[in-house]
This record gives C-alpha cells, structure tokens and sequence, in this order.
C-alpha cells in the first residue's frame, strides 16, 4: 500500500482537485536527485533548476492547477519576466517538468499532467522509470523513449544531452 504524505506541499491540484504526491523511496530519490544533477551541471546561468519546486499552472479557463514535478527548469529570462514575489510559485509551467515514476502512480493522472504541462508552457516532460531504466521525453511531437546504452538528445532542448546510464547507475547499490 501507498504512503501518501498529507500536508500541502505535497498535494497537487488538477482543475481544482486534489491528488496527493506519492511518498518517494530510495528509489525514487535516486533517479530524482541524478536528474536534478545531470540537468543543473549542463544548464549553467541559463535558467534555475530546482526538485519540488511549485508552480501554478493555468490556463485561461483555469486558475485551480497546482503541480509540483519531481524537477523542474525555468530559463532565467521566463523568471525575470513575472515580479520576484511570483518566482517562489510561478503563474507557468517549467521549460522542462520531470516526473519520476513510483509502482503506485495513477497512470490517467499522470497522462493528464503530462498534456497539462505541454498545453501551459512547458517545452519537454521527462517521465523517469526506475523499474524499467527508461525515460519518455514529451514534447510537441510523438513521445521518444531512452533506456540504458542510449544517449539522450532531444531537438526541444539541445543543450541537453547525456547517457542515460548515469540517470539509474546507483540504483545497483541498492542490491545485495
């Protein structure tokens, strides 16, 4: 069974209702952190890169969508163009939302945040599997997946280029 955490950071909202985020493991806390570090050491001054980061995605129709992805990248420039009060929580999706996925995630869910995020800014979404070792990369396109041996390259976002091996190598320490 799920553990689910209650208080509000970890509750996200989807046109007004609630789903609680899924209490993360080692695991998942891997996979978050490597992709927290691979996307922060090749954005340089570029943007701001940031885990459990909240941002209030709307669109016009919309004022009651909250998400907080595992990570996210704003560019400075969509930062630097809302007030310094709206940075915390900003009113758009990140350029890049990543998610990592959990055994009990809810699939119709995260299908539905992941066409959110691209309806509302948001340039490519990353869903991480640990089981699997894959990445799906979202984007305007159709959906590209990359496992252990690839390269990740994508035309969304070119400076974003790394072996995805690096993405889930600790999780072997986790055997034995």
């Amino acid at each position: 069974m799920a553990t689910i955490l209650s208080d509000k950071p970890e509750i996200e909202l989807l046109d007004g209702r609630a789903y609680p985020k899924v209490s993360p493991k080692a695991r998942h806390a891997g996979v978050q952190g490597a992709l927290w570090r691979v996307i922060e050491d090749l954005v340089g001054d570029s943007g701001f890169v940031g885990p459990e980061w909240r941002f209030k995605i709307g669109r016009a129709d919309d004022t009651n969508t909250t998400f907080v992805p595992d990570v996210a990248y704003v560019s400075l420039e969509r930062l630097r163009a809302i007030p310094e009060r709206e940075r915390e929580e900003p009113p758009f999706a990140p350029d890049i939302a990543v998610e990592v996925r959990s055994p009990s995630d809810n699939l119709a869910y995260l299908r539905r945040k992941i066409e959110r995020y691209l309806q509302t800014g948001s340039v490519l979404v990353l869903v991480a599997d640990p089981d699997k070792r894959t990445i799906v990369a979202h984007s305007a396109g159709e959906p590209h997946m990359y496992g252990v041996g690839d390269r990740f390259e994508h035309l969304a976002v070119p400076w974003l280029i790394f072996d995805v091996d690096v993405i889930f190598a600790k999780l072997d320490l986790l055997k034995g």
